[in-house]
């Protein structure tokens, strides 16, 4: 398994990014349980409300089998000393929506494969979902490795050695952690937590 890593000063922050390529075969045994995530899905706000998060028209694990490899991108951004917490979540929206291109362009370059967005679709101010009307960005809106029931904590720790630190409503975190990817087509045969 190749890994990758570079550190890159922003304006307002300094960002890592790592990335990795993963087989499913032996990713999806280990970080996948649909369960277990629809679970966690339904406590969320937007389950239900944007069309990248569940109850999907699909069965993830039908999803995940159709695919052979995940590549991994993970950005680490850690704020600027001095920071508030709206500078730190700015920064992160920005580097989310430009992670979202990068992965879009894979996407368009790789025919077949599949891009994974870091965190629920943040493309429209008010998701067509909630009106019950179709995604008005479908060329756009990518699922999350969440989403599919993917374990991003797992994934970070087992993969790149990573933990995330989830954060507490007013508090500046150190860093901020985005997880996206672009699953690559192959298939695979093999069973899952799903």
């Amino acid at each position: 398994m190749e890994r990758n890593a570079e550190r890159m000063k922003k304006e307002d922050c300094t960002l890592e990014r790592l990335v990795t390529t993963i087989p499913l075969a032996e990713y999806v045994p280990q970080c996948v349980d649909v369960p277990k995530f629809l679970g966690y899905c339904r406590a969320c706000p937007s389950y239900g409300k944007r069309w990248s998060c569940p109850p999907h028209d699909y069965d993830p694990m039908d999803l995940w089998a159709r695919y052979e490899t995940l590549t991994l991108v993970v950005l680490v951004l850690t704020p600027d000393r001095g920071a508030s917490r709206e500078e730190a979540m700015a920064a992160m929206a920005r580097e989310k929506k430009a992670l979202l291109e990068e992965l879009l362009a894979l996407e368009e370059a790789f025919p077949g494969s599949l891009a994974l967005s870091a965190g629920n679709c943040q493309l429209c101010r008010f998701c067509a979902r909630t009106q019950g009307i179709p995604c008005w960005q479908p060329q756009r809106m990518r699922p999350s490795i969440e989403a599919l029931g993917g374990d991003v904590s797992l994934t970070l720790e087992g993969y790149l050695g990573r933990t995330i630190r989830w954060t507490r409503p007013g508090e500046t975190p150190p860093y901020l952690t985005l997880a996206g990817g672009l699953l690559i087509p192959g298939g695979w045969k093999g069973g899952g937590h799903g």
